[in-house]
């Protein structure tokens, strides 16, 4: 008897034991599945945050290529406006220079007409004089019988003299006039002379210029050869830039997933993300960039503001940056599900902050002019799956 009841007591105990065992297993067991679970989410968030301090070194370098590229765009500007400049002067001194050449030329002409009066007039006075020696060379070979015949030819003492003083006025008529033709031929020599002296100053100025030219040509071939440098430079940066976008572009992106993979978009038209203003001043497209110069594409829609105007979210969603962001300055970027993204760029501050979930035209940050700005505007941008499209077609 003692034994069967020995028997049922030993079977009760197994019993409890495989209970036990049957409660306490899966209790553990699930205990260790929340620890992996609570596990796992702290592992997302410590991916999330890494990759949110990747996108934040690379947004400074990229600030910093960005700023690299705004001191070679200004010095590449400057040294363009130092060639205009000397195109300029190249161009005002070939205007000099032909203009001294028409002047020389017509030097030349004055000097050969004044040398074609003074021709002239070498004649005239080797006219007077011939004809004054070929009268004093009769008188002096008549001599006294030419004296003789005024004087029996005159029949007073009175018409000899007047005789007399006719042939003295002639004379002295005859050398005053050889003496104002002489005066004439001198004054026309020095007008020659003066003339020449005049031709040789303009062709000296005319070499002084043709040296001053040669002189900006070769400052301008050294201001080329600079230029190219920075061109060779600015397209390194601009690659540079590129791929730091890239970069970005990418880690944005693996956040965006890891942050909320199942969010869909709602559908509907957007909200307008600006509403104190209509004023497109930028669209969609490819473009020569206003600040760098190079043909690039511009990948939103930029509204033209007054600073610290209202910026509102263009559909609900979750923010998943709200940060500096390069170019883009101070930026706000919202996932509303389906791949698509919304980016604010350019603000002066900020109205929400990173994983907050925002509503269809609920106030997120403010107008502004911070990044690579011209002005205060907003730049809006449409991505989807990471695509730049056209952000126009969603309003």
């Amino acid at each position: 008897m003692k034994t069967k009841k020995s028997d049922k007591r030993i079977s009760i105990l197994l019993i409890l034991t495989l209970i036990m065992a049957f409660i306490v297993v899966p209790a553990g067991e699930f205990n260790a599945g929340a620890g992996s679970d609570l596990s796992y989410a702290d592992d997302i968030e410590d991916q999330i945050d890494q990759k949110e301090n990747e996108v934040d070194d690379i947004k400074q370098q990229q600030e910093e290529v960005q700023n690299e590229l705004a001191d070679v765009a200004a010095k590449i500007e400057s040294i363009q406006g130092e060639i205009d400049d000397i195109n300029y002067s190249i161009s005002q001194k070939e205007a000099e220079v032909n203009e001294t050449l028409a002047l020389i030329e017509a030097k030349k002409e004055d000097i050969k007409n004044k040398q074609a009066e003074i021709e002239k007039k070498k004649k005239e006075i080797q006219k007077r004089i011939d004809g004054l020696n070929a009268r004093l060379t009769v008188m002096y070979k008549n001599g006294s019988v030419g004296f003789v015949d005024v004087l029996m030819g005159s029949n007073s003492i009175s018409e000899f003299v007047s005789n007399v003083e006719m042939i003295q006025r002639i004379y002295e008529n005859d050398v005053d006039l050889l003496r104002q033709l002489q005066e004439e031929q001198k004054k026309l020599e020095e007008e020659k002379k003066q003339l020449r002296e005049e031709e040789q100053n303009l062709v000296a100025y005319q070499e002084q210029l043709k040296v001053q030219m040669g002189e900006l040509e070769v400052e301008k071939e050294n201001l080329n050869v600079k230029q190219g440098e920075l061109d060779a430079e600015k397209q390194k940066l601009e690659e540079k830039d590129a791929q730091l976008q890239a970069d970005a572009d990418a880690l944005v992106a693996q956040i965006k997933e890891l942050q909320d993979m199942q969010r869909v978009y709602e559908g509907g038209t957007f909200a307008w993300p600006a509403p104190s203003s209509t004023y497109i001043s930028d669209s969609f497209g490819w473009r020569i960039h206003p600040i760098f110069g190079y043909w690039k594409l511009h990948t939103g829609t930029d509204i033209a503001a007054s600073s610290g105007a209202n910026v509102v979210a263009a559909a609900s969603g979750k923010v998943i940056m709200a940060d500096w962001y390069g170019g883009y300055g101070n930026c706000i970027m919202i996932d509303h599900g389906s791949g698509i993204v919304t980016l604010y760029g350019h603000l002066s501050g900020y109205n929400c902050y990173s994983g907050q979930e925002v509503s269809r035209g609920e106030l997120i940050g403010f107008v502004g002019s911070t990044g690579n700005s011209t002005g205060p505007h907003l730049h809006f941008e449409v991505r989807i799956n990471g695509e730049y499209v056209d952000p126009m077609g969603y309003f």
